[in-house]
């Protein structure tokens, strides 16, 4: 055999003896790992089933990875990159509020105080509370409002069960003491909210003797929160509404009272109003105050102090006509225009049912 036929019989190309042999494959690079699956893609599918921001990190590892050893594991890797969308979606939803449908009905005891509510089936009227009530936002329409659940019982918790009647002398004083400090401005309330309560039945008495105190919408749903106190106003507005509460309820039982008021039960009226009166422009006049509220302030204040004199003249007044007729002149020395002008500067409420900023 010559060299030109050892040389006839030699491949044409590099690697055709490979082919023969089965060894040769026809594109460059590593050779692909047909039965193996990527071990990334599976970690990507599992972190998605789990959620989080890594398992989309791995799987677009994983696809990299694949692409380039031809490993299995394609489909496990987009299936957890889906995932991990789905879960970002659901949070998305969740913080922007448009999966915000009301909670699902509870009963009042699972109710705190602040809570908004709707009652579907009881008229709010009830003494006896419903069994299920629906927790909303309360910028969303509801029928009341949780002002706090208070002790039913006189003395301690074993004693018997007093009757509707009892329980009901006993929620109406004690529901509206803490009306007081649910509600520091009674001028924010709407003109059609009633105080209500819900007292617990012979039944519950043993297991759950509480009286329910809440905040009633008129003929039109409440779509505001009621609350205004120490947790929700703002520091000088606090001092305002604290500073004027003793002046205002003395005022009132003076108003009420005082022209039937036996004489001596008159001054002693009179005098319970000039003691708050001293206390109010005391209180005012220690405080510091915005600047936009400061001149309204100053002139209350002087008003205040003015009508102190009349004040205390009414106490030491010879009659009963005196005495009134000086209270009267007291009361003519504050103008309702300064008060105004204070709550607008300090943003409470001018008008009833007008909401504090």
């Amino acid at each position: 055999m010559t060299t030109d036929d050892t040389r006839s019989r030699q491949p044409a190309s590099p690697g055709l003896a490979e082919a023969a042999a089965g060894e040769w494959e026809p594109w460059a690079g590593p050779r692909p790992s047909h039965g193996r699956i990527n071990r990334l893609a599976v970690a990507a599918f599992v972190l998605g089933l789990l959620g989080g921001v890594l398992g989309a990190v791995v799987g677009v590892l994983a696809l990299r990875r694949i692409r380039r050893t031809g490993e299995r594991g394609r489909g496990l890797a987009v299936a957890g990159l889906v995932l991990c969308g789905v879960w970002a979606l659901a949070l998305v939803l969740v913080l922007t509020g448009v999966v915000s449908r009301p909670d699902p009905p509870v009963g009042v005891r699972g109710l705190r105080a602040g809570d908004c509510f709707r009652v579907d089936d009881t008229p709010t009227g009830t003494r006896t509370a419903p069994e299920e009530v629906t927790t909303v936002p309360c910028t969303a329409p509801h029928d009341a409002e949780l002002v706090d659940r208070l002790p039913a019982y006189e003395r301690h918790a074993g004693e018997a069960y007093p009757g509707t009647a009892a329980l009901s002398a006993r929620a109406e004083t004690a529901c509206r003491q803490q009306q007081r400090s649910y509600v520091l401005d009674p001028l924010s309330l709407p003109a059609d909210v009633r105080l209500r309560w819900y007292v617990p039945s012979r039944v519950e008495w043993p297991t759950y003797p509480q009286i329910t105190c809440y905040l009633a919408a008129g003929s039109t749903p409440l779509t505001r929160q009621l609350r205004q106190d120490a947790t929700v106003v703002r520091p000088e507005q606090l001092a305002y509404l604290m500073a004027t509460r003793e002046l205002d309820d003395a005022r009132a039982v003076l108003a009420a009272q005082g022209p039937t008021a036996a004489p001596d039960e008159l001054r002693a009226l009179v005098a319970r109003t000039a003691t708050a009166n001293g206390r109010f422009w005391l209180a005012l006049s220690a405080q510091a105050w915005p600047a936009q509220a400061k001149e309204p302030m100053e002139k209350l204040i002087a008003e205040a102090q003015e009508a102190a004199a009349y004040w205390r003249d009414a106490e030491q007044a010879a009659d009963r006509d005196q005495t009134l007729r000086l209270v009267a002149q007291a009361e003519q020395r504050r103008e309702p225009q300064t008060e105004l002008a204070v709550r607008r500067a300090l943003g409470l409420s001018t008008v009833q049912g007008e909401p504090a900023r």
